[in-house]
């Protein structure tokens, strides 16, 4: 029996993108946040594999993470804005970092896909192109057009169309926040979601990883809807209903000065805010959201319409054992197929076991080894990536 329950979930059609009026379809899924429980990692997976990185690097604040064959692909973000790609049979590393202002160069790593041809698709929304790399992190061609810019996360399901999110950074130029842009022809052949004027901009801000292409997905990180992309349409969403603790409309159209001034108002309402993270293939949906200034984390099962929710988590599988509240760390990079990859911190996990009365997790020989080098860790080693299976 798949252990994913509780929730119940289905898809709801999406005739006119506008989210104002999918509140009142009775289609949604309903998620009761006061039966949120915890989380024991065991329940749910099983520990596959662990992926080290060499000193030479610095692997860090992980924007968006990507697996194709052997290969996994990291976008590292806050001041490092490089590409880290590891084969992790061989454990060879390459890295795309030729930033600048060259033709062959990037000024900004808004975003990346791997295409059908299992080549890296980098997105630079700030000069306006898209470069292309072998898994091996060499350079392929360069495409550059000016209707690029602005763009700060990308999607393409057939090679030709690509749908580029520019949410406030559109205001202006499409006032619509999604566009599609036909690269041999080098136009705009459709727009998305208008854009609210009155709105603050950071209501129609995305996190790349919300950005899933297979299958092909999108959401906001302040409004709890999910969108279908489907060839050069958006043909459906989800809605996530809270129950009692869901934002009214109204309070989503006030205006706001900036994002700490809506938390705040949340904060005080008790509603469930700031939905992110959605991460899902064929099978499950991960997302989280904010409630009372804790996380919670849900799963969804797509096959047999349940789903759990958490606001502790329990980790028996990998590195310390641990029982806490839900942070935002615990959540999962991505989800590809049956597996779903987790970050740790080498680093975060010594400072714990040097606690006493520590337990440690499982002792298979993954995780014995992952326990001596936290055990060992030294300033400059790197996180882990931890490959889970999703157990059914």
């Amino acid at each position: 029996m798949n252990k994913f329950h509780i929730l119940i979930i289905s898809v709801l059609l999406l005739g006119s993108c506008n989210p104002d009026n999918e509140t009142e379809n009775k289609n949604s899924i309903e998620i009761d946040v006061e039966n949120a429980s915890t989380l024991k990692m065991s329940d749910l997976f099983q520990l596959e594999d662990i992926t080290y990185f060499s000193d030479s690097l610095i692997v860090d604040h992980i924007k968006k993470a990507s697996v194709s064959k052997d290969f996994l692909v990291l976008h590292c973000s806050w001041g490092l804005d490089y590409l880290l790609i590891k084969n992790m049979q061989t454990g060879e590393e390459y890295t795309v970092s030729n930033k600048g202002e060259g033709p062959e160069q990037y000024l900004k790593l808004n975003d990346f896909i791997i295409n059908s041809e299992n080549q890296i698709e980098l997105l630079d929304g700030k000069s306006g192109k898209i470069l292309s790399y072998n898994l091996k992190g060499d350079l392929l061609s360069v495409y550059q057009n000016e209707l690029l810019q602005k763009a700060q996360n990308f999607m393409s399901l057939n090679g030709d169309d690509y749908f580029l999110f520019g949410g406030n950074f559109y205001a202006g130029s499409y006032d619509h926040q999604l566009i599609v842009f036909n690269k041999n022809k080098g136009e705009i052949t459709e727009n998305f979601i208008p854009i609210d004027h009155k709105k603050a901009a950071f209501m129609n801000f995305i996190e790349a990883r919300n950005f899933n292409k297979n299958p092909a997905y999108f959401s906001n990180a302040y409004n709890p809807y999910i969108y279908k992309i489907s060839e050069n349409t958006i043909i459906d969403s989800m809605f996530f209903d809270f129950g009692s603790y869901t934002i009214p409309k109204e309070d989503l159209n006030k205006e706001y000065a900036d994002v700490r001034e809506f938390s705040m108002s949340m904060q005080k309402s008790g509603n469930v805010y700031g939905f992110s993270n959605q991460l899902l293939n064929e099978d499950i949906l991960f997302a989280s959201a904010n409630q009372n200034g804790n996380y919670l984390h849900f799963y969804v099962d797509l096959n047999n319409n349940k789903a759990m929710v958490f606001d502790r988590i329990e980790n028996d599988l990998f590195g310390v054992k641990n029982t806490e509240k839900i942070k935002y760390h615990h959540r999962p990079l991505m989800i590809d197929g049956n597996y779903a990859y987790y970050s740790i911190s080498l680093e975060m996990q010594n400072e714990i076991l040097n606690d006493e009365n520590v337990l440690t997790s499982s002792q298979i020989d993954l995780n014995k080894e992952l326990l001596d080098r936290i055990d060992n860790f030294e300033e400059g080693d790197n996180l882990a990536i931890v490959k889970l299976k999703i157990l059914n």
